[in-house]
């Protein structure tokens, strides 16, 4: 297992070191769904914070929303929700400043996620919303049509929640 974690943080090194940011973090994308809460986090999240000192350095702006977007992801994979959420809210900043409407809904639909994980549910689905307006102005409809998916679920799980208080309270009150 150690040796394909190795292998990805190699390549990606290589693509780094050899072809620039871009091919990097398209290939740590990809690796991404193969990582797990490992004993690598470390070595992960250090390349990636390499590659966003590299970004910063050099005043490139488009790879260090996708650099901070991964860094996100990748927090996420470790389940450090939130982590996950400010590298995410810092992507949003830099994708707002370059005007990249996809980006900025992607984005939006990632915070929601990780908002969801740390139960703010207000805002996850304020945040969802904005994300399913911002991809049917797109022409993203089926995009669209699953987040609005995922604002009936958290909107109904929400509810259950908020009832599931008022039992609760309503029961410990007759029993004192």
């Amino acid at each position: 297992m150690v040796a394909i974690y190795d292998e990805i943080l190699k390549k990606c090194q290589l693509y780094f070191k050899n072809d620039g940011v871009a091919p990097s973090l398209e290939y740590y994308e990809k690796a991404l769904t193969t990582i797990d809460n490992s004993e690598n986090q470390a070595k992960y999240i250090s390349f990636l914070k390499e590659l966003l000192e590299y970004c910063r350095k050099n005043h490139d702006f488009e790879n260090e929303a996708v650099v901070l977007r991964a860094l996100g992801r990748t927090h996420s994979v470790f389940k450090h929700h939130y982590e996950s959420l400010n590298y995410h809210r810092e992507a949003l900043k830099i994708q707002r400043k370059l005007g990249r409407k996809l980006e900025i809904a992607e984005s939006l639909e990632l915070i929601a996620e990780s908002l969801e994980f740390n139960e703010k549910y207000d805002e996850c689905i304020k945040t969802y919303k904005n994300a399913a307006d911002m991809f049917h102005e797109l022409g993203k409809l089926r995009k669209e049509r699953d987040l609005r998916k995922e604002i009936s679920r958290i909107e109904a799980f929400s509810r259950d929640i908020i009832q599931d208080e008022y039992y609760l309270k309503k029961f410990r009150l007759n029993i004192d």
